[in-house]
């Protein structure tokens, strides 16, 4: 009769001892980063390649959608290409470029041209091209 109630008592204070490191694990678990990696302010997904765009409000891959321009200068550049996307009314573009932390938008002055103070976007022979202080940085190429 003792065995079996020492057994008894030794079952229950084990199985208690034991979903107690089951939470511990879960809290753990809760406590590392997500799975995938960091996300932006806005949670955009960084390592996927998401970046946030004022036109759309959402998290969106550059590259998608949008027209791809080329740089002009290679001689001391890595990264080869900017990003425009323009919104579905043509009032904006918003510009997706290394030279700037965050996308850049430009207001529509007319059918083929977006601008602000820094940037001229213009659309000539079914082609954009990106200025900035009159150099051209980026074109479209067809």
């Amino acid at each position: 009769m003792k065995y079996i109630i020492l057994t008894l008592i030794s079952t229950a204070l084990w199985s208690c001892q034991s979903s107690g490191k089951k939470e511990t694990a879960n809290d753990t678990a809760s406590s590392l980063a997500p799975i995938g990696g960091a996300k932006d302010n806005h949670g955009c997904l960084i390592s996927a390649g998401y970046i946030w765009s004022k036109i759309k409000e959402d998290c969106i891959r550059p590259w998608e959608g949008t027209i791809t321009m080329n740089i002009t200068d290679t001689s001391t550049n890595f990264e080869t290409a900017a990003f425009v996307l323009l919104d579905a009314t043509k009032q904006q573009a918003e510009l997706f470029i290394k030279e700037e932390r965050e996308s850049v938008l430009l207001n529509g002055v007319n059918a083929h041209l977006y601008a602000n103070k820094q940037y001229q976007l213009i659309e000539e022979n079914h082609c954009w091209s990106l200025i900035h202080q009159e150099q051209v940085l980026y074109e479209e190429k067809k």
